[in-house]
């Protein structure tokens, strides 16, 4: 049976901002049997092949009921590309990034293994498995509930993968970042710069 993957830009309209509430209003529209993918408002494909990437892992990972994606920014490095300029911001130079991880990394996925954060940019859920567990984590606020979802599938001894050929272009507050994201951007900038090279004739 072809997997059905129904995407959604949620969004809670009870002025509490509760993306958990928005996620489960979402999950409650479509058959147990099917996914539903979340992307941000301030997220963007980069490849077209994305929902045929998600289909295959889907399909070769029985166990597997969460999936991520690649990303340029967020809060932690475990999910960013390393070496790509985190700061840079021209949507062209992003597409030729994924169209690289694309074809080198078509249909690959790695397992989350660490707990405490997973960027809710862009993810996918198997629809029977979370309403099973009692939905996304609803937290009153628009933060955390991504990765707390996360931790709630894999505590349930679920896999939650990163599709490695997937790769989201996210504008993530660039003229106003978050405290708590700073670092991580600032680390992999400087990852950026450690690959400069000049050659010495």
């Amino acid at each position: 049976m072809t997997v059905k993957i129904w995407t959604h830009i949620a969004w809670d309209n009870t002025g509490q901002k509760d993306l958990g509430k928005a996620y489960n209003a979402c999950l409650n529209e479509h058959s147990d049997d099917d996914w539903v993918a979340f992307l941000d408002h301030d997220g963007m494909f980069t490849t077209d092949d994305w929902y045929l990437q998600l289909q295959h892992i889907i399909e070769h990972n029985p166990k597997c009921k969460g999936i991520t994606a690649r990303i340029n920014r967020m809060a932690t490095p475990d999910q960013m590309v390393l070496g790509i300029d985190p700061n840079n911001f021209d949507y062209g130079y992003h597409r030729k990034v994924g169209k690289y991880l694309a074809k080198k990394h078509k249909n690959q996925s790695s397992i989350i293994k660490n707990r405490g954060h997973m960027s809710g940019v862009f993810f996918a859920l198997h629809v029977g498995t979370i309403k099973s567990l009692g939905g996304c984590v609803e937290t009153g606020m628009q933060l955390q509930t991504d990765h707390m979802t996360m931790d709630r599938v894999r505590d349930a001894g679920h896999e939650f993968r990163i599709a490695d050929g997937i790769y989201i272009f996210h504008w993530y507050r660039h003229d106003a970042p978050y405290e708590h994201s700073k670092p991580a951007i600032e680390q992999l900038e400087q990852i950026h710069f450690d690959t400069l090279r000049i050659n010495k004739w």
